[in-house]
């Protein structure tokens, strides 16, 4: 208010307009000879021009920073409302996002924190934004994509999306407790049965390959040295492991992308040995191996509840644990006690899968072996989830 009264006061004592000099001897080249009215009131123009011009430069250097001084507001009130008008669009674009619930964590994916990198430009209408899911191996990031892309574009203003996906790298567990080989691995996954023919090393090497195939990166570790079953289950061109001499660490071979550890590969076949020397040697192998950075490293258990098995999960933190039954009473009653030492040790069963468990002829399902054992780990272990396979 200061500052329009002052301009106002200045504007009061100024000339009426020293560019009426310009503008009339404009129109003297244009007119030719002025009236005598008008040279006289030339005349008296000039004369004021003249005696005042010592007021001139303070009034119009005055008027200039007034102007500038508006100019400035008005960019920076048109810049808050461009700054406005792209923080509404902002939370337009994450209000819709927020309709996409995850199911495993039972909220929304803006408030999980999987929205990144959001880039808004209204006046092309283009929304760029990154999902961050929790791993790259999510069975629903498709469903994620799609929804993403639909509940967007529903958007009045919005003409084009563009949704990337990706995964939270890699974090080391108890990273300052672990040995340099496994502190980049994410989530460390037991497969066992506590029962030996079961198709343990069968469900592990698939659930392996299954993670790798929706884009996990991902290691299987044979633990059992008396019988090791990966060399048989997949084929690598190179079926020995090599020893980094600098570093003193071992280089696991590679079939697919998923990253092989297993005493078959050592050169040794299978183990004549004792107990404590087994402990030592599934010790070296997993914890002297380079794996880099894994999301999954899954570890085909031995059969039994010893010292091999305590070792591994005293030695790593197991993320979680699969139980491989088969349908036969005497599976379940050794599954049992292999739940029993999980659970002792902390680490969570999360899914049972029943092997062997029917087969289809003639259109219609047969179960040679009964029906039940798995469902009766579920049920009195409190275990999440069931699967059977053929």
């Amino acid at each position: 208010s200061l500052s329009l009264s002052l301009s106002k006061m200045q504007l009061l004592h100024a000339p009426s307009s020293p560019y009426l000099t310009f503008q009339n001897s404009k129109s003297q080249s244009r007119e030719g000879l002025l009236s005598p009215e008008k040279s006289f009131l030339q005349s008296c123009i000039n004369t004021y021009v003249q005696s005042q011009s010592h007021v001139r430069p303070i009034w119009v250097s005055h008027n200039r920073s007034i102007v500038s001084s508006h100019l400035a507001k008005a960019a920076s009130v048109e810049a808050g409302a461009s700054a406005v008008s792209t923080g509404a669009a902002e939370s337009d674009v994450l209000k819709a996002l927020s309709q996409i619930i995850d199911p495993d964590f039972g909220t929304d994916i803006v408030s999980c924190g999987f929205v990144k990198d959001l880039h808004v430009d209204e006046a092309s209408g283009e929304v760029s934004f990154r999902l961050e899911l929790t791993t790259p191996a999510c069975p629903i990031k498709d469903m994620f994509e799609q929804r993403a892309n639909e509940v967007v574009a529903g958007l009045r203003w919005v003409k084009k999306v563009n949704v990337t996906m990706s995964a939270q790298p890699a974090r080391p567990v108890f990273a300052g407790q672990l040995p340099a080989g496994l502190q980049t691995i994410s989530n460390i996954v037991a497969v066992s049965s506590c029962k030996g023919g079961v198709g343990k090393s069968t469900v592990a090497v698939n659930l392996a390959y299954t993670l790798a195939g929706m884009g996990a990166r991902v290691g299987i570790f044979d633990a059992d040295v008396y019988g090791p079953s990966l060399p048989t289950m997949v084929s690598p061109e190179n079926r020995l492991l090599e020893m980094n001499p600098e570093k003193r660490t071992i280089i696991p071979t590679e079939y697919l992308g998923v990253k092989l550890v297993s005493f078959g590969f050592a050169g040794q076949g299978r183990a004549i040995m004792r107990g404590p020397m087994v402990s030592g040697v599934i010790n070296q192998l997993l914890t002297t191996t380079e794996w880099g950075e894994l999301d999954y490293l899954v570890i085909d258990m031995p059969p039994g509840t010893g010292d091999i098995q305590l070792t591994l999960c005293q030695v790593v933190p197991l993320t979680a644990a699969v139980i491989v039954t088969t349908p036969q009473k005497l599976s379940f009653i050794d599954v049992a006690k292999g739940v029993r030492m999980f659970s002792k040790l902390k680490v969570p069963c999360v899914a049972v899968v029943e092997n062997m468990c029917h087969f289809d002829a003639d259109g219609k399902r047969y179960y040679p072996f009964g029906r039940g054992s798995g469902s009766q780990v579920v049920q009195q272990f409190g275990i999440p989830h069931l699967f059977d396979l053929p």
